[in-house]
């Protein structure tokens, strides 16, 4: 790394999710999306991170000019220099760094950039034009999005080299409204503990998620503090999982009830946060489930009643693939999402 300087975690970086700012010099990532970008001089970019590897293999994105790479992660107690991209043009370039998948699979310290020892970084300064707060499960975290040869089919075999925050609609639907986003989204999670695929010894939910910055048990819990950041709009994308290991259970009165009772409550604990101003849009997603989810989803925006909490089914909900959408199945719902919200008067 000759003739390269470190550039450390500073205000010129623009950071956005929840990210763990404790240890300013090495913030922490932790949910899928979650992304450092900057503007830079110079041929060359790299990045210092310190990978904290749950799954065996895993993967970290980077974006730079317009161009996605990636990059296979290894446990490392240290941080380790991942070179992104040589020779290119002189001039000012930009470069986003991201978490390709949720927390469960790993999490990240970023330690800095390294550039060319007399380039410059600087601040994006990019203006948004409104807040997304996404709560959702892999769909919403992009898993299993690229797989593009399976539009429409069951997932093929893999290892999570498929899955890409970047591509899910959160990230779609952010770019498309030029919004800020925090997608708050973790495979398997279901709303109500003690159901879905997510932490399996115990089944957590998005009802003890939803209020968490690090919520993976090994990698030590710690709570988020609402007053960083107020989206205009909240989408939760969940119960799909909700039916495992007991999918019978949402037909029975008194458990329908409970879990209509669980959503309600976040979803109101959520307006107390926010205040008046955010909107909350309720949805499943074109991934195939049964039908009563969408069902007690319209029971629970009628039973809010409030102006500010609406439903939303897409075109082909419930019935455009058995397996994960792909990049095309996402985009088609971040492009029905975008409309919704640009004509919400």
């Amino acid at each position: 790394m000759l003739n390269k300087k470190l550039i450390t975690p500073s205000d010129v970086f623009s950071y956005m999710g929840r990210i763990d700012f404790s240890e300013k010099e090495r913030p922490l990532f932790i949910y899928a999306g979650s992304m450092v970008s900057a503007r830079f001089t110079g041929t060359s970019v790299g990045m210092m991170i310190q990978p904290m590897l749950i799954y065996p293999v895993t993967w970290i994105g980077a974006v730079v000019d317009g161009i996605q790479y990636k990059f296979d992660l290894n446990k490392s107690d240290v941080p380790v220099y991942i070179p992104i991209a040589d020779n290119l043009p002189e001039g000012e370039h930009t470069i986003t760094i991201f978490k390709r998948t949720a927390g469960s699979h790993h999490y990240f310290r970023f330690c800095g950039l390294m550039v060319d020892e007399n380039a410059e970084v600087m601040a994006n300064e990019h203006k948004y034009d409104m807040k997304l707060e996404i709560y959702g499960d892999s769909v919403s975290a992009g898993e299993v999005v690229e797989a593009v040869y399976y539009d429409g089919h069951c997932d093929p075999s893999h290892n999570s080299c498929y899955d890409n925050s970047w591509f899910s609609y959160s990230l779609s639907l952010a770019r498309k409204l030029n919004a800020e986003i925090h997608c708050n989204a973790q495979g398997g999670i279901s709303m109500v503990d003690g159901a879905g695929y997510f932490n399996p010894d115990s089944y957590i939910g998005m009802e003890t998620v939803y209020k968490q910055m690090s919520y993976v048990p090994e990698m030590g819990i710690t709570e988020w503090d609402f007053s960083r950041y107020t989206p205009d709009y909240v989408i939760i994308a969940l119960g799909q999982n909700d039916a495992h290991p007991a999918p019978q259970r949402i037909y029975e009165k008194d458990y329908r009830e409970y879990w209509k009772t669980t959503y309600k409550n976040m979803v109101n604990s959520l307006i107390e946060k926010y205040g008046d101003k955010t909107r909350f849009i309720l949805i499943t997603t074109v991934l195939m489930h049964e039908a009563t989810w969408d069902d007690a989803l319209d029971e629970i925006a009628d039973e809010l009643d409030n102006k500010n909490v609406v439903r939303y089914r897409f075109l082909r909900n419930a019935a455009a693939t058995p397996g994960h959408p792909r990049i095309t199945e996402q985009e088609e719902m971040a492009g029905e999402l975008a409309a919704f919200i640009r004509n919400w008067k």
